[in-house]
């Protein structure tokens, strides 16, 4: 259980740092304060995402119909964000939209229901 606790903290600070690199305005990463950083938390994020993932699968007490709903969120924000980690540059407007994604949104809403009724 402590992983599945450890990837629910990792997705969440992932998530609010690119909340705040969103609210910066960069154009470019650059290497100043939180610059490059945007590619560790993104890549946190995707680990978290990747052990969350395999517990979901694993664990018994998920219903089927909220186990699909979590594939198919998980599958589209991993998605989302292997397509930023692609380019070469990741710009505030790009964490920004991404993190608007009603399917972002969506998968974070799982995390957490799930995080509250069996990781508690």
């Amino acid at each position: 259980m402590t992983n599945q606790i450890d990837a629910i903290s990792q997705i969440e600070e992932a998530y609010e740092y690119m909340l705040a690199y969103a609210a910066q305005g960069r154009t470019t990463e650059g290497a100043g304060p939180g610059g490059a950083s945007i590619r560790d938390f993104l890549t946190n994020f995707l680990k978290g995402a990747k052990i969350l993932e395999t517990w979901v699968e694993n664990t018994g007490a998920i219903v089927p119909e909220v186990k699909d709903e979590y594939r198919k969120a998980s599958s589209l924000i991993i998605g989302v964000i292997n397509m930023m980690l692609e380019k070469d540059n990741i710009s505030s407007e790009m964490v920004d939209n991404a993190n608007a994604l009603m399917a972002t949104r969506h998968y974070l809403t799982l995390v957490f229901f799930l995080d509250k009724m069996y990781l508690e």
